[in-house]
């Protein structure tokens, strides 16, 4: 499988937002917790409570997307997100169940500028998941 086989989606604030180009993050870890019991016995892991890691995504800011990413930073810690990660096969069809991910919009980024550039100029959005992946 490639990187490009994904289609991740975004809806917030029940809007649907479309087709990102990246995704990072989203990973599925644990806090550790550890006991040595007396008598030089062999230390036991008791595991721990479960996290999901912040999800950030980014796509090229297209016009349409300016009055959408204004809106959304005033939205930042307040709107409700749903993110879904769909696999695809090589001719673009979805194949598998998505990771759906649920949290709240932390952070927007417009996106750096530089006069002596002409590289697509992205924007992100960063999401603070809840504890779980479906």
């Amino acid at each position: 499988m490639r990187q490009d086989q994904w289609s991740n989606t975004v809806t917030i604030d029940g809007k649907p937002m479309g087709v990102w180009d990246t995704l990072s993050g989203g990973e599925s870890d644990s806090s550790e917790t550890k006991y040595k019991p007396g008598g030089m016995q062999p230390e036991v892991s008791l595991g721990g409570s479960r996290s999901v890691g912040n999800l950030t995504l980014a796509r090229l800011l297209q016009q349409p997307d300016w009055e959408a990413m204004r809106g959304l930073m005033n939205r930042v810690g307040k709107a409700p997100c749903v993110v879904s990660r769909q696999p695809l096969d090589a001719d673009g069809n979805p194949w598998g169940r998505p990771l759906t991910y649920r949290g709240v919009l932390k952070a927007v980024t417009p996106g750096s500028t530089d006069s002596n550039s002409s590289d697509a100029l992205t924007w992100e959005i960063e999401i603070s998941t809840e504890g779980s992946v479906a």
